[in-house]
């Protein structure tokens, strides 16, 4: 599953939509943490929402679950999401126990 998250497509609206994030009244709806995986959940008023996840290497059962979860809350599968941004880091997480890398990406759902 995590070789899947390394071949997000990144939005070509990517500049775009980082740029009026930024200017953006931004919220924090929720997170949510297990041993290798993060996300955070984000309202940018008037724009939309924004999921900020984090995953790491040593992810098990939990953290799919996790994913899964995310899936039905973004409303299509990951590899289908509009990514804005996505780094990968080739060296543990700091509080993602037995990582040895990790991925982040960020994706905005947009206001209907």
């Amino acid at each position: 599953m995590f070789q899947t998250f390394k071949n997000l497509k990144i939005s070509e609206r990517a500049g775009e939509i980082m740029k009026a994030i930024a200017k953006a009244d931004t919220v924090c709806k929720s997170r949510e943490y297990t041993a290798a995986s993060g996300v955070v959940a984000m309202t940018s008023r008037g724009l939309g929402d924004i999921f900020c996840i984090t995953v790491a290497d040593s992810m098990t059962e939990v953290e799919k679950k996790v994913m899964m979860d995310l899936e039905g809350r973004i409303g299509c599968p990951l590899g289908d999401a509009e990514v804005i941004l996505r780094e990968e880091f080739n060296r543990p997480h700091p509080r993602m126990k037995d990582s040895t890398c990790f991925i982040q990406f960020e994706i905005f759902k947009e206001c209907v």
